[in-house]
């Protein structure tokens, strides 16, 4: 299951906060045989005078280091001063630990490491845990993959209202990955995350109202929520919404918008744009007419 923007034209929407029902609590990642190792060792000089007595106050040392904000940025031992707190159960150096695993900063990159920390997290309510724990499921990083407890650990953020999860929960629920196949669902997610600005899940409800999908068609909503993810850069929702102005559809027919969002869509190697695109050249439509610059963009998409 991969991270989550349907480029299709046959794509999806979201729910409200929905709880996923008759789901049980997955389990979530055991420790290594050897806990310890999960810490981070001391360096060599783990801070000269640095001395922390409460999880909070090694959590607020491991910041600093961190950020260099009060002391000199030192991964390596902000890394230690979280592996201190996070065992304890602060919640943020479980966090911050696990993506120090995740990225490499401080400590070997170490995927099983990073989400044994996020799980610490998650089981606490962290939305970012949560987030990244689904996506450790659904990409087997770092552990099995699982559909199911991708989805889950969806869910959970999706209920605090994070936009990122809304829509791979929506993804989830338009496919029928790691939960009953849910158009409506599938909807209500995606406009969630969509009325919090979220580009793929725009471009994701477009579809949807394209279609039909869970949601009434209508080709106005559509091309209305590719316009606001075009604007956002995405290359997807640019292609589409040239479709839209080529064919006049949910829009008033304009083959000069067409050419310019296929050509914002284009420039970031959209290949349905770079042919569509070359085709405009090619026939001097919404453009004037350059066989050089038609044979350059059919010859990109040829290649893709």
């Amino acid at each position: 299951m991969s991270i989550r923007a349907i480029a299709s034209a046959s794509t999806v929407a979201i729910c409200g906060l929905l709880v996923l029902g008759g789901c049980a609590t997955p389990t979530t990642a055991a420790p290594p045989p050897d806990a310890t190792a999960i810490l981070p060792p001391a360096p060599a000089n783990n801070g000269g005078n640095d001395k922390a007595t409460t999880p909070g106050a090694a959590s607020a040392l491991a910041t600093a280091y961190y950020t260099g904000h009060g002391l000199p940025q030192d991964y390596t031992k902000a890394a230690f001063w979280y592996g201190q707190a996070a065992p304890e159960g602060d919640v943020t150096s479980q966090y911050m630990l696990a993506t120090m695993y995740q990225t490499g900063q401080g400590v070997p990159p170490d995927a099983g490491y990073a989400v044994y920390w996020f799980a610490q997290a998650a089981a606490q309510g962290n939305v970012q845990a949560e987030v990244a724990l689904g996506d450790a499921y659904a990409h087997g990083v770092g552990i099995a993959e699982n559909d199911t407890k991708a989805s889950y650990w969806y869910g959970k953020a999706a209920a605090t209202g994070n936009a990122y999860a809304q829509n791979a929960l929506g993804y989830d629920y338009n496919y029928g990955t790691g939960v009953p196949q849910d158009y409506s669902k599938a909807a209500q997610y995606f406009a969630a995350a969509a009325a919090q600005g979220n580009a793929k899940a725009e471009f994701n409800l477009g579809n949807y109202y394209a279609h039909g999908y869970g949601v009434a068609q209508s080709d106005v909503l559509a091309a209305s929520w590719w316009q606001k993810s075009a604007q956002q850069n995405n290359a997807d929702a640019q292609n589409a919404l040239g479709n839209a102005y080529h064919l006049g559809v949910g829009v008033p027919q304009n083959d000069g918008q067409a050419a310019y969002w296929w050509n914002l869509a284009a420039t970031q190697a959209n290949a349905a744009a770079e042919l569509s695109l070359g085709q405009a050249y090619q026939t001097g439509t919404g453009v004037k007419q350059d066989l050089q610059q038609s044979a350059y963009w059919l010859l990109l998409a040829s290649t893709q």
